[in-house]
């Protein structure tokens, strides 16, 4: 997933194919709407954060929400991130 090997690159964690095994088929029972329907990846980097990820019902879009201690200077580099992609 392009989202994660990004953000990856902002905290120094190596993404990699099996990263990408971990993801398959991840979202296809989430749900955005449910508190308990997100699926959380851990990337454990400096710092390290958990990326939760869902799908909207009905629809092919996925909700992202980065949780970790992040500076302000990569919480706006996510959220850039997160508005072009």
């Amino acid at each position: 997933m392009q989202l994660l090997r990004q953000i990856s690159v902002y905290i120094g964690y190596r993404y990699d194919d099996l990263d990408e095994a971990a993801l398959t088929g991840a979202l296809d029972d989430t749900n955005d709407e449910d508190v308990d329907g997100w699926f959380e990846y851990p990337l454990a980097g400096t710092p390290a954060l958990v990326i939760r990820l869902a799908q909207s019902p009905g629809s092919g879009v996925v909700s992202v929400r980065a949780e970790g201690a992040m500076d302000l200077v990569l919480a706006t580099r996510i959220e850039t991130l997160l508005d072009l992609l």
